[in-house]
């Protein structure tokens, strides 16, 4: 039978994995996503936890801090008088937000380029393409709705 340990070294993988499949983290920073996010639910971690756990040079996983803090994926915070960062996931809200800005990104691209078709009269070269895009447009505008919607909810509830 397997033990906690070895459950919870699985998930950091799984988990590591997934980041950098679909997230396109590279790997040392999935896998400090993944122990920052299983840690979490018993206590934050030290920059030198982080290098004893991954194994990994003090530069690296430095390195991989900064671009996990750069992109919105986990947070620090300082207690008095200790110096040391302890490093948390970033909230629930906090990372939704994360996807609504990209969201929003793409929407001021798909304006843009409306506003270029219109312009100098650009067209899809098909019908098929023209709803292609259209459907597009109207996906981005549903899902950033919903994300809207998400947050809201999330919000009251972390309010509590």
């Amino acid at each position: 039978m397997k033990t906690q340990i070895q459950i919870k070294e699985e998930l950091i993988e799984q988990f590591g994995v997934h980041f950098e499949k679909y997230y396109s983290i590279p790997p040392l920073a999935s896998r400090i996503l993944s122990t920052l996010i299983l840690s979490s639910r018993e206590r934050d971690l030290t920059f030198e936890e982080l290098v004893a756990i991954t194994g990994a040079s003090k530069s690296s996983v430095s390195t991989n801090l900064h671009l996990l803090l750069e992109s919105g994926k986990i947070v620090y915070y300082t207690k008095y008088g200790d110096r040391k960062k302890y490093f948390k996931p970033a909230s629930l809200t906090e990372r939704i937000k994360h996807h609504l800005t990209i969201i929003q990104s793409e929407q001021k691209l798909i304006k843009k380029l409306k506003k270029y078709e219109d312009i100098f009269d650009k067209k899809p070269l098909t019908k098929e393409d023209y709803e292609g895009v259209k459907l597009y447009r109207e996906y981005i505008n549903n899902f950033e709705n919903l994300i809207e919607e998400f947050i809201k909810k999330i919000e009251e509830l972390e309010s509590k």
